[in-house]
């Protein structure tokens, strides 16, 4: 091309994404993240937020329209023009696979229409945005059938019925809950004053999909604005808030404050939070009686009203999966995978957990005894989200919270001293922790507080006091366990890396995977196998739900593809397979498989 064609095609592009960003409104104190709640306030805060999104959606429309009819002009047969339309509109509506179909057949043939890198990148951004539309239609299809959205009337303790306590803990007990049948309803609505229904007769946890986690409130005032602030951390992975008018801007200060968690499926399903006063339920004085107030248990230290946080319920922790079953290498590194899927999308967002443990760990059991669960990492209320820090927290005193479970603190957290001008990095924090928690996933105990007299020591250790992993474990899993454990930052890897090395080690060809003749394949090599994936997730991963119980999909994976398929157990497909899947793919780019396929050879 010629650097006048070059100049030309540049002002071209460069004016029509400009026009098509102008022509949108700019609004301002827009709230990022978190929704706000049915007042009109929080409406005009909404319809801010949706211009701007509008916006931006425009000039992605734009922009890929852009290198769509970039790459299709290369295309010279005599369909080209045809194929250049249909390619374009089907893509400008949500639909990638003509223009996948197109790049696929090019790979395939090697007629070379995608030559250069920031051209593959840009195939690997369609792939991102294809499978996240996906996701996000599934995830859409899923709230609506918990009938949690900030479009009705607010949730709160009177629109539930709570069953049995599954769990409790030092700071919160959660209990079974499920939301109110109409008739439910009508005979609450009839009644003077609303009282909190329970279900003491129905024990079976299969009857209620939710639960409700109530908090512990000690020193936060009994009114609605000091229990958020005092509990905000909690609230991170909500999807949606529900409180009165009066606390709209507040609210919407605090969501300018801290940082917002994205929904993803390794990340646990909190529908909503509320703040409600704390009811007396059937065994309460004997569980938690120091928790409840005054006016329930006369000696008690809690106050009246209290956090809540609406969940979806979950089947087991980590910890009890792993006392109850020996877990196959298999099922501990698809186990690995999601957790580091999970970390990775949190660590992604400017967000540390700093609590992660086996208890703050839970699964999914519905897909069965002979399949992997899936995982979701929960209790984010040690966790730092704030905007002004990110993952960098300055150290000034010992006052200072560095967050829960000293065990499991990285060397870089425990023996960092407070100083005038000193900061704690949590960029890789959480990632070390899932280095010792990965220990137990492979059926050996915790190196950092493991019963017997070996336990190692997170401020002192080295790293050849790490114990060895079974023999089983495969050298390269292992080999990236013992990098996560490394006492020097630097050369451990991101969660994001080590993620895409499980992923690799997982479903990418075992040809490239080979220690004694290493291949490092070629560009194009790792689109071929990108757009096979896509392909498998957009095609079959549609029917996440269907496929589990559908008697009429029989059909199977075609074993010449160089791509490992999710492993099927009869006729069904594993959910949390397709979506570990999908979660790569979402976050895909050429360079980070490169550098991971060359960690890989190295390690």
């Amino acid at each position: 091309m010629s650097l006048r064609a070059a100049a030309h095609r540049l002002l071209q592009n460069g004016r029509i994404l400009l026009r098509t960003f102008k022509a949108q409104k700019n609004p301002k104190d827009v709230v990022d993240g978190v929704k706000l709640n049915i007042s009109p306030r929080g409406a005009e805060a909404e319809s801010s937020t949706s211009a701007v999104k509008s916006a931006v959606r425009s000039v992605g429309f734009q922009a890929r329209r852009l290198f769509v009819d970039n790459v299709l002009r290369r295309v010279t047969n005599s369909l080209s023009a045809d194929l250049r339309r249909r390619a374009a509109k089907r893509l400008l509506f949500g639909d990638s696979a003509p223009f996948f179909a197109l790049v696929g057949v090019s790979l395939a043939s090697g007629t070379g229409i995608l030559t250069k890198d920031e051209e593959l990148e840009g195939v690997c951004w369609e792939i991102r945005e294809a499978v996240s539309r996906m996701q996000w239609n599934i995830l859409k299809t899923e709230c609506s059938k918990t009938e949690v959205t900030n479009e009705e009337e607010p949730v709160g303790l009177s629109s539930l019925v709570l069953g049995p306590p599954i769990a409790k803990g030092c700071s919160a007990i959660v209990h079974a809950a499920r939301k109110k049948q109409e008739s439910e309803k009508n005979e609450a609505q009839q009644q003077s004053e609303p009282n909190v229904t329970i279900d003491t007769a129905q024990q079976e946890l299969t009857n209620f999909p939710m639960a409700v986690k109530m908090m512990f409130n000690y020193d936060a005032e009994s009114n609605a604005t000091s229990i958020l602030r005092a509990m905000y951390r909690e609230t991170v992975p909500a999807q949606c808030h529900f409180t009165n008018e009066e606390l709209s801007c507040w609210e919407k200060s605090m969501a300018d404050r801290k940082k917002a968690l994205p929904p993803h499926p390794n990340i646990v399903k909190m529908y909503c939070v509320f703040a409600d006063r704390v009811p007396m339920l059937p065994g309460s004085l004997s569980l938690y009686p120091d928790a409840l107030p005054a006016r329930i248990n006369p000696t008690g230290y809690g106050r009246n009203m209290s956090l809540f946080l609406l969940m979806k319920r979950y089947d087991s922790s980590l910890k009890q999966y792993i006392q109850e079953k020996q877990l196959s290498v298999r099922v501990a590194t698809l186990l690995l995978a999601q957790l580091l899927e999970g970390i990775a999308h949190i660590n992604m967002n400017g967000i540390a957990h700093r609590d992660l443990k086996c208890d703050n760990i839970l699964l999914d059991l519905s897909e069965g005894d002979d399949t992997c669960p899936l995982l979701a990492v929960t209790d984010f209320g040690c966790c730092l989200a704030d905007r002004g820090h990110g993952l960098s927290l300055p150290y000034h005193s010992l006052d200072t919270d560095k967050g829960g479970n000293t065990a499991l603190m990285a060397p870089e957290v425990v023996c960092c001293e407070p100083g005038p001008f000193t900061s704690i990095s949590y960029a890789k924090s959480d990632v070390w922790a899932v280095g010792a928690i990965a220990y137990e996933l492979f059926g050996m105990e915790n190196p950092f507080y493991s019963s017997g007299g070996s336990t190692l020591n997170n401020m002192s250790y080295s790293e050849d006091d790490l114990p060895p992993l079974p023999e089983g474990v495969p050298i390269t899993v292992a080999s990236l366990i013992h990098n996560l454990l490394v006492r020097n930052p630097s050369k451990r890897l991101s969660a994001e890396a080590a993620a895409t090395v499980c992923q690799l080690l997982l479903w990418a060809p075992s040809a490239w995977l080979h220690h004694d003749e290493p291949h490092l394949p070629s560009s194009n090599e790792i689109l071929q196998w990108l757009l096979c994936l896509t392909t498998k997730v957009l095609c079959e991963g549609r029917k996440f739900k269907t496929a589990i119980t559908s008697d009429s999909c029989h059909e199977e994976v075609t074993s010449e593809s160089s791509v490992k398929s999710p492993r099927r157990i009869g006729t069904q497909r594993t959910l949390p397979e397709y979506q570990l899947i999908a979660s790569f793919l979402m976050r895909v780019k050429l360079r980070e498989i490169r550098a991971a396929l060359n960690w890989i050879h190295n390690a």
